[in-house]
């Protein structure tokens, strides 16, 4: 039984840690593509002012990330409580 559990509890590393590569990819992502613009605006700041484009981050990933979060504290605390 006690191998059933560790099994669980890899289970739940595995696509906890997954979902913190998916996170840390959109971040990465996302300071990339912010840093051109930051330039373009600097150089062209006497021109004309800069336009802030909104993030593109897409919200299925975040509803799936914190999903996946939440499920993994959930069973954190069910094996807590259970043993």
């Amino acid at each position: 039984m006690e191998h059933n559990e560790q099994g669980q509890r890899d289970g739940v590393a595995k696509e906890f840690q997954e979902s913190l590569d998916q996170l840390q990819n959109l971040l990465e992502e996302n300071q990339t593509e912010e840093k051109p613009e930051k330039e373009l605006t600097i150089k062209n700041n006497s021109q004309k002012p800069a336009t802030k484009k909104p993030p593109k981050f897409d919200l299925a990933d975040w509803e799936d990330a914190i999903a996946d979060i939440e499920q993994y504290f959930d069973k954190k605390n069910e094996q807590t409580d259970g043993t």
